[in-house]
């Protein structure tokens, strides 16, 4: 039990470093950024904003806190060391990838191409060994594969943890373009978390060195993953705890299920892909055959979990479509609105206000203009019908704060395109 108090205190006090870090606080306003982008999308779309980008900031940022120590925890278990993962590489492979797609911006593809890359190396090494002589080729050849791989589950798993917490808070509703041209109502999921992580760095030194005291004595069989340092006989391996910086994004839609579901399947399907990348590297680290399925499952797994999510939402019938028919579906409420002080939820079908049916936003709004001071909602929630007086005044009426799913004559939409950053780049440049 000491051994775990140890390590928990060890881990806490390197984490205080991480508030004085510019590089926490860099990735923090980048953070901050995405949401006002969010937030600036709602306003184009409905007029008004749904999501305060303050509170998401602050609540990613408190988030993103809880998922580090859940992330480093598994980092320390397994002894995954830092120096001998071939960082140097990673991040050059996902900006190049980020110039094809945004989406790929992801160590799953990354780390899957510099496994592989490593792999055919070392296949074909004997055969030219003039290879290992070249500084950038040896480099990949030095590195750890089963530690990248194991890394690039951790960090997943640490995702799907904060997306089970918090993937569907935030939610923003949505227009959209479906693949067969109907114009259909959802949510777009985007969460973003500063990550601040306890990493490991090995470091060789003398036997006899005095220079680090006061360390935590790990059991016999750590770490579970072994070390690519060549140790001397007079030598040893330490390992120093550091202050590490990342951030995890997170991107969906939700169209036939509602975003406190889709945010269950998402994170139960990328906590299997986690957990089983992660099994597949630490077993090739005993077992070297299988290094080239686990670097072969780390970004095929992971467009595959990406394709499987979007074919199940666009394949099930939309949750928000308007049938011009049977009252109006309210998609999202505006908080803080006369709707949400009145009790209307996201799914109510409004049916008739002041005894009025209506089956059209105009109709709707122009008898709210007639009955500025006096309106009674008549709703259908979960089947049951209700009654609901609201206050509009001293509120203007077109902030009253509902959002409705999309009408025939809905002209401004999301459509789903696949562009490059290089091809953005160069729209802009040309004024489109």
């Amino acid at each position: 039990m000491n051994f775990w108090i140890d390590i928990v205190s060890l881990m806490l006090r390197t984490a205080l470093f991480t508030f004085i870090n510019p590089l926490f606080w860099l990735v923090l306003i980048l953070v901050f950024f995405q949401y006002r982008r969010v937030v600036a999308m709602e306003k184009s779309l409905f007029g008004q904003a749904v999501n305060n980008m303050w509170r998401q900031t602050f609540y990613s940022m408190l988030l993103g806190i809880a998922g580090g120590i859940f992330g480093s925890f598994f980092l320390l278990l397994l002894g995954i060391s830092l120096e001998s993962i071939g960082i140097v590489y990673l991040w050059p492979v996902a900006i190049l990838l980020l110039l094809i797609n945004p989406r790929y911006l992801c160590f799953a593809y990354a780390g899957g191409i510099v496994a592989v890359t490593a792999l055919i190396l070392q296949a074909i090494l004997p055969a030219a060994p003039f290879l290992g002589n070249i500084e950038i080729i040896a480099g990949l050849l030095d590195i750890h594969l089963p530690g990248l791989l194991t890394l690039v589950g951790i960090l997943h798993l640490t995702e799907a943890f904060l997306i089970y917490m918090s993937g569907h808070t935030g939610a923003s509703p949505v227009y959209l373009k479906a693949p067969g041209g109907e114009i259909v109502g959802g949510y777009t999921m985007q969460r973003f978390w500063p990550l601040p992580l306890m990493g490991l760095w090995a470091m060789v030194v003398a036997e006899t060195t005095d220079m680090f005291v006061g360390g935590v004595s790990m059991p016999e069989w750590w770490p579970l993953l072994g070390t690519v340092m060549n140790v001397g006989l007079d030598e040893k391996v330490i390992y120093l705890m550091v202050p590490v910086v990342a951030g995890l994004g997170y991107s969906d839609i939700a169209l036939s299920t509602t975003p406190y579901i889709k945010r269950i399947k998402t994170a139960k399907n990328l906590a299997l892909y986690s957990l089983l990348l992660s099994g597949a590297a630490i077993t090739a680290s005993f077992v070297p055959a299988m290094l080239l399925p686990a670097a072969l499952l780390s970004p095929l797994g992971h467009e595959y979990l990406i394709k499987k999510g979007n074919d199940d939402e666009f394949s099930a019938p939309p949750l928000f479509r308007t049938d011009g028919k049977n009252g109006l579906q309210v998609m999202a409420v505006i908080p803080g609105s006369p709707a949400s002080k009145s009790g209307l939820r996201a799914g109510d079908r409004i049916v008739g206000v002041n005894d009025h049916i209506v089956n059209a936003e105009n109709e709707f709004y122009d008898i709210l203009r007639i009955s500025y001071q006096k309106v009674s909602l008549e709703i259908v929630r979960e089947g049951q019908y209700m009654n609901l007086p609201v206050q509009i005044y001293p509120w203007p009426i077109n902030q009253f704060g509902i959002i409705f799913a999309p009408g025939k004559g809905t002209t401004v939409y999301v459509e789903m395109k696949q562009s490059s950053l290089l091809d953005r780049l160069l729209r802009r440049s040309q004024g489109r």
